[in-house]
């Protein structure tokens, strides 16, 4: 079962995602519905946990490994 959400968007931005929607062939709440999703998946958090512990030590592995 479904729920409805409403959301409170300044005209720009809600233009600015009509927009961004026709683009894809899509609708404005699949876009957001998508973009949250992606937010609250876990492997998308653990993914960026890792670059960032790469960025971290990318000058190590510049001196290791080359350029």
């Amino acid at each position: 079962m479904s729920k409805s959400v409403t959301i409170r968007l300044d005209e720009a931005f809600h233009e600015r995602l009509k927009a961004r929607a026709s683009a894809q062939g899509t609708t404005v709440t699949a876009l957001i519905t998508e973009a949250a999703q992606r937010e609250l998946d876990e492997d998308r958090e653990q993914f960026l946990a890792g670059v960032d512990e790469f960025a971290e030590h990318w000058d190590y592995f510049q001196e290791r490994f080359g350029k």
